[in-house]
């Protein structure tokens, strides 16, 4: 799948050097202790709240967060009228629902524009594998522009692109009818979600993506249902049906296509304890909820097209051999909170994998585990191992330590360090490497 950025997409432009663009992103964060800030834009101008209202720490969603989504991007609890503070501007009037289908059915559309934005800036420095030293310095920038709604009680919208020197490229777009709380119906640019994210400034698709990532359909339709269990714990299904037509064999650039029901995937959690996942009891508080979910939320994916999934990470822009693609995957997670602890647990296999000649290689297992714990609201620790095994690219370990400060509610900087070990297949094949990153990140 392509590379996306945060809850979505975006399109990284890398250069070798940009001291100063990196340096004017950190004064800008810096500057925010001064002032007061608001969250990432949208949402959080539409309610005039704090992303920390549905966010851990951006982009994974709390309890309240999930709820929230599992509505059609609406407040829980048919309170979203009560919540909105920029009231939308009306369409038509009310009457004219009595005089239908005489009348056109009355609408309406957001009071100021839904924009939002989040620039990144990375620095990473490699290991060279011959001097085994750690001298080169890689900058990079990235700049997702969001923009979301919601029109009257039933239709969402969420989408990205991204802005450079040379062109405008739309990432992500999805348009979600909620036909009623917990049902929904969402088309466009849909799939699994990713589970590691929380600090990582590359979200999918280089190579220190994460090993357990499912493949998904360029593009497609799905339905979203879920649901409370009682007073807490809830229940969610994802089915989806999508094309995996737009790519390339990027050797012999021959085009893949495909019909639009070529992929088929689907996602289903029971979450036990803690927030419900459609009235969101508990999450009010936004990044006070740490410690008020105590919750086990268990999790399973399959995925199956008959072109063949992109199962990332891909090397291609790197000019090495892809990892290959896979016609059927199996997964199964865990995600449990307990106080200021959280863990994340992911088992995935892939029962093809095949590289750009077209030869199956066999079959893949990966696991990714990750522990994370808050000192502080906006201060956080991640420790990640991550494990992938596979006939073509050997057999690649990666441990992952890091930590992440919430300057601002819109505001993160964090820090982390890759350590891979491979076996000599992995070696001959793979261009993943320790390495140190420095990341700022900045919504306005």
């Amino acid at each position: 799948m392509a590379n996306k950025l945060g809850p979505g997409s975006a399109i990284q432009k890398k250069k070798g050097c940009k001291v100063i663009v990196f340096m004017c992103s950190i004064l800008s964060i810096v500057a925010l202790w001064g002032q007061e800030s608001q969250a990432v834009p949208a949402f959080a101008r539409k309610y005039h709240t704090a992303c920390s209202t549905c966010h851990l720490a951006f982009p994974v969603r709390n309890g309240f967060g999930e709820a929230f989504r599992n509505n059609g991007y609406r407040f829980p609890g048919n309170t979203d009228d009560e919540m909105v503070k920029e009231e939308p501007i009306a369409l038509g009037q009310e009457s004219y629902k009595k005089i239908f289908p005489d009348a056109i059915w009355p609408s309406d559309i957001p009071n100021m524009p839904s924009l939002g934005f989040l620039a990144s800036s990375t620095i990473t420095v490699p290991k060279d594998k011959v001097a085994g030293k750690y001298k080169d310095v890689n900058f990079s920038e990235e700049l997702g522009v969001f923009f979301a709604g919601t029109v009257t009680h039933h239709i969402s919208y969420f989408g990205d692109f991204a802005l450079n020197d040379e062109s405008a490229t739309l990432g992500r777009l999805v348009m979600l009818w909620a036909f009623k709380p917990g049902v929904n119906l969402a088309l466009g640019d849909v799939g699994f979600p990713e589970l590691f994210t929380l600090i990582s400034a590359r979200p999918n698709g280089d190579k220190d993506s994460y090993s357990t990532s499912l493949p998904n359909p360029s593009r497609g339709v799905e339905l979203r249902i879920a649901g409370d269990t009682g007073e807490s714990g809830g229940y969610s299904l994802i089915a989806g049906v999508g094309r995996n037509s737009t790519l390339t064999d990027h050797v012999t650039a021959e085009y893949r296509g495909g019909n639009f029901t070529d992929t088929k995937y689907a996602r289903g959690t029971l979450k036990v304890g803690g927030n419900g996942l459609l009235s969101g009891v508990g999450g009010t508080l936004g990044q006070n909820a740490i410690g008020q979910d105590n919750s086990v939320t268990f999790g399973v994916n399959y995925f199956n097209s008959s072109k063949g999934g992109e199962t990332p990470p891909t090397d291609i822009d790197e000019g090495v051999t892809s990892i290959g693609r896979s016609k059927t995957a199996y997964a199964a997670d865990i995600v449990a909170n307990y106080g200021k602890f959280r863990t994340v647990a992911q088992y995935a296999r892939f029962n093809e994998v095949i590289d750009t000649a077209g030869k199956d290689w066999g079959k893949r297992t990966a696991f990714g585990v990750e522990g994370d714990y808050w000192i502080y609201p906006w201060l956080f620790g991640v420790v990640r191992y991550e494990h992938v095994k596979d006939n073509l690219n050997g057999k690649i370990n990666k441990f992952i330590p890091g930590v992440a400060a919430l300057l601002r509610a819109n505001a993160k900087i964090g820090l982390e360090y890759v350590a891979v070990t491979k076996d000599a297949v992995a070696e001959a094949n793979s261009v993943a490497g320790n390495s140190f990153t420095f990341y700022a990140q900045l919504g306005f």
